[in-house]
């Protein structure tokens, strides 16, 4: 509640200097259109020590974007935006002292569907918060093997999870003026959600909510 309260006044300050803003602005007025993207990729070695006789090693990576569509009223820019982002996980665990393997492979999958608004002010600013629904499909395998002796043994296990639920985003951006309408766009988002069990088809239980921070950037065009 203290963020909504925070961000709250945040647009509202935005918004009680938007006349003033205005002369300085830049020409970011009628109907325009973006996307931003963002691209994710790590690999993280684990060595084993005194304390810990496991090598593991994790590999990750990711895509997301963000188009949108919008009508910019001189200081308010009104629109509907997606979020679609893939992300994919490996995770191996190996201990030399048992012979003992683990390996994990998760892909999640999350989109969100949101109405905006941005309040435009100097030459290139804007704040933007907004609201709607997003849903997330995660896939996650797992192998347990054990290659002790001549006899090879392990286990396998699979699950799927699926939720959706209501959330909302803040934060601010920058858009750059480049030529015949184009802006170079860089944004720093906040998005908040809850998500709830429909694995099986039905709106059930509540199953977590999350936070993600993100910084992205992009290109926008105003017709």
């Amino acid at each position: 509640m203290k963020t909504v309260n925070r961000i709250s006044l945040v647009l509202l300050i935005a918004a009680s200097f938007s006349q003033a803003a205005y002369a300085r602005r830049a020409d970011r007025e009628g109907l325009n259109f973006g996307s931003s993207v963002r691209i994710m990729d790590s690999d993280d070695r684990g060595q084993q020590s005194t304390l810990n006789d496991k090598n593991t090693r994790t590999k990750s990576a990711g895509q997301a974007f963000s188009p949108y569509l919008g009508y910019s009223f001189e200081a308010l820019n009104l629109g509907i935006m997606l979020n679609v982002e893939n992300k994919y996980e490996e995770f191996s665990e190996k201990s030399p002292s048992t012979n003992q393997e683990l390996s994990r492979q998760a892909s999640t999958s999350s989109k969100a569907a949101s109405l905006f608004a941005r309040f435009n002010f100097g030459k290139i600013m804007y704040f933007q918060a907004g609201a709607g629904v997003y849903s997330q499909v995660t896939d996650i395998r797992t192998e347990l093997r054990n290659t002790s002796g001549l006899e090879f043994q392990g286990t396998t296990s699979n699950y799927k999870l699926e939720g959706m639920g209501p959330g909302y985003h803040a934060g601010v951006g920058l858009e750059l003026p480049a030529s015949n309408g184009f802006f170079f766009t860089g944004s720093y988002m906040v998005h908040n959600y809850q998500l709830r069990d429909t694995t099986h088809s039905s709106y059930g239980s509540l199953i977590g909510s999350q936070q993600k921070r993100e910084l992205a950037f992009g290109i926008a065009y105003y017709n």
